[in-house]
């Protein structure tokens, strides 16, 4: 039962308690944070870190965040809002409300305690958690931070109903940096297929050898070797004519020497 404490072994079902997510979508939804269970559980300081950001600083932090989250569209409910209005006010600079944090279509969240200390206070006041420095960033910071180029950031930010996960906090957005690398991991090219690797393979040209190419004694044996294969293949290539001597295989110059030595 909830809340949980911070050394708290979570199952999926516990965490489909706390998020709100369904059981299903748990674990895949936190590989995207390159979060991990312990032996089949998930050590819930890990997931208060490396999905939220957030370290309780003592007991009562620590029960606010094993309180859990509560869906957006809940939280306008309570707040007695359309959905679409407490998601624009939350845009807002300097607005009252606890930070959203926006996992996807579907999952934003707020954290139930600070909604329900907001709820119960006469000035608006809930309990404001220190975020841990680099786990969230402005968009502006993303490409030095991660060393990868400006337009790959803004490629992956274009879609603004795909955007990574992100907390919005007093109007401001950051991005989750673990979301942002997931991301950018998932938006590179695909490896060469072997069906592609071959059609390369049998386009490939093969460099014309010339006389000049093969003088010097720095081109040595190789260079020799391919002067004959190149000859080779121009002598098997000039067999193809049509004619009396295309039809027994000969060419101008008569047979091969392999066709010779075979006895054809």
């Amino acid at each position: 039962m909830l809340p949980f404490t911070r050394f708290h072994a979570a199952t999926l079902l516990d965490l489909h308690t706390w998020s709100t997510l369904s059981r299903n979508e748990v674990r895949p939804f936190l590989a995207r944070f390159a979060i991990e269970p312990l032996r089949r559980k998930f050590p819930m300081l890990r997931i208060y870190e490396h999905l939220l950001g957030l370290s309780p600083a003592d007991a009562a932090e620590e029960q606010m965040l094993g309180g859990g989250l509560i869906r957006a569209t809940d939280v306008a409910e309570r707040f007695g809002l359309p959905g679409d209005d407490l998601r624009e006010a939350l845009r807002t600079p300097g607005n009252p409300y606890p930070p959203l944090y926006a996992f996807g279509p579907r999952r934003n969240l707020m954290l139930n305690a600070q909604v329900e200390q907001l709820l119960a206070s006469p000035r608006n006041a809930f309990h404001s958690l220190a975020p841990i420095e680099g786990h969230a960033l402005p968009a502006s910071r993303l490409a030095r931070h991660l060393k990868v180029p400006q337009a790959r950031i803004d490629a992956i930010l274009a879609d603004k109903g795909h955007l990574p996960a992100r907390i919005i906090s007093d109007g401001r957005i950051r991005y989750i940096v673990s979301d942002v690398m997931h991301r950018l991991a998932s938006s590179e090219e695909k490896p060469t297929s072997e069906d592609d690797l071959r059609a390369e393979e049998t386009n490939i040209a093969i460099p014309e050898v010339t006389p000049s190419s093969t003088d010097g004694a720095s081109h040595g044996l190789f260079a020799d070797t391919m002067t004959r294969a190149a000859a080779q293949s121009e002598t098997q290539l000039s067999c193809t004519g049509s004619g009396a001597n295309a039809r027994r295989g000969d060419c101008l110059h008569g047979a091969t020497p392999e066709a010779k030595l075979s006895g054809t």
